[in-house]
């Protein structure tokens, strides 16, 4: 092999890593948001309005603090501004979604059969995470 062919060779693998950590970025994102529908949809909270805030003292989460799964281990899992404890489950959420959608364009390229296993994916974590907190409240 040349060192052409290898220097070739290693730029499309580093790029498709850097895809790949773009759709994470994304899926992440996406779910993030869908943290926010699965806390305030059950209690109904409208979800289109209002910022993000503190379960336990309700302040108003800065931009940094928005970050998905970065904020959460940086911040140690705990409140920037009480030091309440913040459940590792949004984390997850988050964590999910990063990874449904780096599988998604793995098995199925970048194309909208990619997208539709994703969609899938948000609609069933969404129902499972919101079917779960009822089913914990009994």
């Amino acid at each position: 092999m040349s060192r052409e062919y290898i220097i070739l060779e290693v730029t499309i693998i580093a790029a498709r890593v850097l895809i790949e950590l773009i759709f994470f970025a994304i899926g992440a994102s996406i779910f993030s948001f869908l943290n926010v529908i699965i806390y305030r949809l059950p209690r109904k909270i409208q979800f289109t309005l209002g910022k993000s805030m503190c379960t336990s003292c309700h302040h108003e989460l800065a931009t940094k603090d928005l970050i998905p799964i970065i904020s959460w281990i940086s911040l140690k899992g705990k409140c920037r501004y009480c030091g309440e404890k913040i459940s590792a489950r949004y984390t997850i959420v988050e964590s999910l979604g990063g990874i449904s959608a780096v599988v998604s364009t793995l098995i199925f390229g970048i194309k909208p059969m990619a997208a539709l296993v994703f969609l899938i994916s948000a609609v069933l974590v969404t129902v499972v995470y919101i079917i779960y907190d009822k089913l914990k409240q009994k």
